[in-house]
């Protein structure tokens, strides 16, 4: 996950360097990440379905979840829909950001948590704790998290 510079001009060189090291201690915990994410429809049809890790590794996802999210969406939206959705997470924040390219994750986002979610800026849904817990209960291998620095909002 990209991050954003947090700093202002005017922060001393201390809050500069924390800052860098900071963002450099996020590159490593956001190296299992996936290089790219894939599209539902084309994951369902694999006997092992995963997507490829920008650290070397795959990242499995479960055949029952997968399944689930078929059941929710049409095959378009099963074409439209990437996997894993990511979850961006900021320190110190009580919530988070699931990000949506498309209106098939939205769709499942609500569907998941019975209840209709909207974008709060294009291709960003917020979504605070217990709807993270209950979300994360129901699709453990379908969504991911994502740690960033940014303070853009």
């Amino acid at each position: 996950m990209d991050s954003q510079p947090a700093h202002e001009a005017g922060d001393s060189p201390q809050e500069r360097l924390l800052h860098g090291w900071l963002s450099g201690e996020l590159r490593l915990v956001n190296t299992g990440l996936p290089r790219a994410r894939r599209r539902l429809s084309e994951l369902l049809g694999e006997e092992t379905p995963a997507v490829s890790c920008n650290d070397g590794t795959n990242h499995l996802l479960k055949r029952a979840e997968l399944r689930f999210l078929a059941g929710l969406l049409d095959e378009d939206e099963q074409e439209q829909l990437l996997l894993p959705i990511l979850i961006e997470m900021r320190g110190g924040e009580t919530e988070a950001v699931a990000l949506c390219p498309g209106d098939a994750e939205l769709k499942v986002l609500s569907s998941v948590l019975s209840m209709r979610l909207h974008y709060e800026r294009p291709g960003r849904v917020r979504l605070y704790r217990p709807q993270l817990s209950l979300l994360r209960s129901k699709l453990k291998t379908t969504t991911q998290y994502a740690f960033s620095t940014r303070l853009d909002e």
